[in-house]
């Protein structure tokens, strides 16, 4: 295990943030303070016209200790290099809290209606449960805000998606490190 762990490098990530102010709360899809509401694991099945297909299950059984911060997934069967060369993946949901107001870590209040994310130093780790620093990679960020919110990043915007009510904000980067992941959410003001 701790082979896999110092050898692997994820070739893309994505990372979906739904922020709930009112709560101080976030949900997250794709550590401190996190609470994982499922798993799932989606292995290569078949090519068709050319693209790979996905076959997608729960996973049953996961533990995750919060005193040492480890996920452990059971594969079954289990996953090996042959088996995962065309494609394998992890999607976590879990929920986290933002930081309050004087925080500066994760994803954090700057004040009643504004957010940002602070993924430097470590905060990565806060809102992204399978953080590995240093890495360069492909990177997708969805941001979820209801109609009246504006999100900004340092990354490509790549489109929004108007879904029940709510915006999906979407960026990428082709080759980034989370850390150098930065967004804010702010509310949009009438200006009369």
């Amino acid at each position: 295990m701790a082979d896999l762990l110092t050898t692997y490098n994820p070739t893309k990530v994505l990372l979906q943030i739904e922020p709930n102010l009112s709560d101080g709360t976030f949900n997250g899809r794709a550590s401190r303070d996190l609470q994982f509401t499922s798993v799932r694991v989606a292995r290569f099945y078949e090519f068709n016209e050319g693209y790979p297909v996905y076959a997608s299950v729960d996973v049953e059984g996961f533990t995750h200790d919060t005193e040492s911060e480890v996920l452990t997934i059971p594969l079954d069967p289990p996953s090996t290099p042959e088996s995962t060369e065309n494609g394998f993946y992890i999607a976590l949901e879990y929920t986290g809290a933002i930081g309050a107001l004087g925080e500066t870590g994760g994803i954090f209040a700057v004040d009643e209606t504004t957010l940002e994310a602070n993924l430097r130093d470590g905060n990565a780790h806060r809102v992204f449960p399978s953080y590995q620093g240093g890495v360069y990679t492909k990177f997708w960020l969805t941001v979820i805000t209801d109609e009246r919110t504006r999100v900004e990043s340092n990354l490509d915007d790549a489109g929004h998606q108007d879904f029940d009510g709510k915006v999906k904000n979407n960026f990428s980067a082709d080759q980034i490190s989370i850390e150098d992941v930065a967004f804010r959410v702010t509310p949009i003001v009438d200006m009369e």
